[in-house]
This record gives C-alpha cells, sequence and structure tokens, in this order.
C-alpha cells in the first residue's frame, strides 16, 4: 500500500464527501476506484464533457400548462430518513410482487427527492439480504441498522436469517475491496446487536 497526498480545494472535497456519503462510499474508496479504472482503461476513465450545470435528474421537459415535473428536482445531497422510509415502502410492494424495482425507483425520487440511482442500489441491496446473497453494494451504516430492524419485524425470522447470512458472506468483499471500516462495522453488529 502506498500512501499519496493530494491538494484539493476545501468546497470542492467537501462536496464529494457529500455526494459520496449518499452512496455509502468515502473520498479514499473513489480515489482507489478512480486509480483502478485509469489502470484498467490505460486511460482517463471520465469522458471529458461540458460541466455539469444542473442537479435535475430524470426530468422531463414540460408541455405547456403543466405543473409539476415528471420527476422531481432533487436539492438534497444527504439521504434522509424520509428517503429511508419511502425505500422501505416501496421494497414492500415489490417484495409482495406489486411492482418492480425499476419502476419504484422512480417513484422512490418523486416521493421523496432521493436520487433514482440510489434509491436502484438500496432496492438491490435490500433484495439481496432477504434472499440471502452476498452484497457488494453498501449503504450507510444507519440505514443498514433501521432496515435489519425493519426485516425483522415486519418480514419475519427467516428473512431476517437470511439477511444475516447475506451479511456474513459479503462481509470477505467488502473487507478485501472497501477502504475504511464498513466490513469491521457490519461484523461488530452481526456479534451484537442482529445476534438474536
Amino acid at each position: 500500500m502506498t500512501i499519496i497526498e493530494i491538494e484539493v480545494d476545501e468546497n470542492i472535497l467537501r462536496e464529494a464527501e457529500k455526494a459520496l456519503n449518499i452512496i455509502g462510499m468515502d473520498v479514499q474508496i473513489a480515489v482507489n476506484i478512480f486509480l483502478r479504472r485509469v489502470a484498467i482503461e490505460k486511460g482517463f476513465p471520465i469522458p471529458m464533457t461540458a460541466p455539469v450545470t444542473s442537479q435535475r435528474e430524470n426530468v422531463d421537459i414540460q408541455e405547456e400548462g403543466e405543473k409539476e415535473p415528471m420527476y422531481q428536482i432533487r436539492y438534497n445531497n444527504t439521504i434522509t430518513a424520509k428517503m429511508v422510509d419511502e425505500v422501505w415502502l416501496a421494497f414492500l410492494r415489490c417484495h409482495k410482487g406489486y411492482d418492480t424495482i425499476s419502476n419504484l425507483k422512480y417513484a422512490i425520487a418523486d416521493n421523496s427527492g432521493m436520487n433514482s440511482g440510489s434509491a436502484f442500489i438500496y432496492l438491490n441491496i435490500l433484495t439481496k439480504l432477504i434472499k440471502g446473497e452476498p452484497n457488494t453494494r453498501t449503504l450507510k451504516m444507519k440505514d443498514l441498522e433501521y432496515f435489519m430492524g425493519k426485516i425483522k419485524s415486519e418480514l419475519g425470522l427467516k428473512e431476517y436469517q437470511n439477511a444475516k447470512e447475506s451479511l456474513k458472506t459479503s462481509i470477505p468483499y467488502w473487507r478485501e475491496k472497501l477502504a475504511g471500516s464498513f466490513a469491521e462495522d457490519v461484523e461488530k453488529n452481526l456479534n451484537g446487536i442482529w445476534k438474536n
């Protein structure tokens, strides 16, 4: 392992940290991913285009007379408790077979302002948890703790045991591929608050 030191504008770093926090990542992980992509692609892995001028996501051009855009403009760079609640409600619809993740990610964006990409990731993580399948994606620990409580209280023991198995089988991947303490925090919770 090599330690590098770089100079970054404080405002850019702060904004990058906020954006990365949304997807359960930190700056160190992002830099590692970026450098790996450079090595794999043998060049700069990000298209060099005009700068982004808007934070609108999935907003269709409004027809004359329309009052609201099809999908909300996202002003909040942080995943909020309302967004997490909205993910859980949408996940229950998916789990019961009433809708698909592809559709529900937009409903979550409409109802809470959460980025549809983040909603898609959260829904997929939940699906893998209750199936007992390993996850390569992560989310904020407090959101994972919330979802584990919901799985246990609302879905039952079988799904809760599957979720714990999913986490156990995911730890080696997270430990190897991710910087930070996410794997250790999950392991600590599996031996603590999620033990029973």
